[in-house]
């Protein structure tokens, strides 16, 4: 078997650190890093919260109070702006 060796290239000019690396390495590690720590924090804040949520029954039926609460005046709101703006009683009257 007859081996024959090559001398390699100098590529010490292409790797060499320049400024536009340098700050495109740092703005992109830093955006990646805020935006993985972002989903992150958002995921496991998410995940405590819900199972706050469902530990605590009397929590879970203030919360489900409040919501059909807020259920109701959105869809009193809609059906306010669907009769012109005119309340029940008005045309009942008129």
């Amino acid at each position: 078997m007859n081996l024959s060796l090559e001398a390699l290239p100098d590529v010490s000019e292409f790797v060499r650190p320049t400024t536009f690396g340098d700050f495109a390495a740092f703005f992109f590690f830093t955006a990646g890093g805020l935006f993985v720590g972002g989903e992150t924090g958002l995921l496991a804040g998410s995940f405590t919260a819900g199972r706050m949520v469902t530990k605590d029954s009397e929590a879970r039926a203030r919360i489900d109070t409040a919501f059909r609460n807020y259920k109701a005046e959105v869809l009193r709101k809609e059906a306010d702006k669907l009769d012109g703006g005119q309340g029940p009683l008005t045309k009942i009257i008129s």
